[in-house]
């Protein structure tokens, strides 16, 4: 069997717009010279001695392992990108740390500060407070001119509520007409920073995510 020559020199099988000193680019290179000698493989070979069906079965298996090898290549330098050099460097450094964003908090038996954004035309606010089955548990009056909210773990008749996981909405109000409802932010501990279709989100305790764009203050 008979294989046609391939270019040789730094310009074979490297990929168009590939940086040849990159892991990623010989990848590619790699890639693109298997599939060249494949197919002068496949064209040249004796009529008379046609390729065996184990060997062809083989180079396909040979072919899948570089394709993996090349996306598994791709991801790392995403990963590396995003907690090193890229939109999310540094993020790394807030494990550990709270971050105020919309999530649930989780009540311990202390007051719970609320992040509020009254509508401008409201004339009186109510916080909402909701319990992890979505129930609602208290509806606390708040000042319409205040930006923050203090929940003091009371329900609606005064009765303490169990310790766990609460999250806040607050309504604002004209007279009786509702201008709508926005979600109130609380401080969470990061447990995890990870990559969700290539952007970087928090993982908070409990296990609520956030993305990054979300959060309001880091302490």
């Amino acid at each position: 069997m008979e294989i046609a020559p391939t270019q040789s020199g730094p310009a074979a099988g490297r990929a168009p717009g590939a940086d040849p000193a990159s892991p990623g680019a010989t990848a590619a290179a790699d890639f693109q010279t298997f599939l060249t000698l494949l197919t002068s493989q496949l064209r040249n070979q004796d009529p008379l001695k046609p390729l065996q069906s184990t060997e062809f079965v083989a180079q396909l298996a040979s072919f899948s392992a570089v394709e993996q090898q090349i996306r598994g290549n791709d991801r790392l330098d995403r990963i590396i990108e995003a907690l090193s050099g890229g939109p999310a460097a540094g993020l790394a450094q807030w494990i550990g740390r709270e971050v105020r964003a919309p999530v649930a908090a989780n009540y311990q038996g202390m007051p719970v500060e609320v992040e509020v954004e009254p509508d401008p035309q409201a004339e009186k606010a109510l916080l909402v407070v909701r319990n992890a089955f979505d129930q609602v548990v208290a509806r606390q009056p708040v000042d319409p001119a205040l930006a923050t909210a203090r929940w003091d773990g009371t329900g609606v008749g005064g009765e303490p509520q169990p310790h766990g996981a609460y999250s806040f909405t607050l309504e604002s109000y004209r007279g009786e007409e509702l201008l709508g409802s926005t979600p109130g932010r609380v401080f969470a501990a990061v447990t995890e920073v990870r990559l969700s279709d290539g952007r970087a989100e928090l993982v908070l305790e409990g296990g609520e995510r956030t993305p990054v764009d979300a959060v309001t203050a880091v302490r």
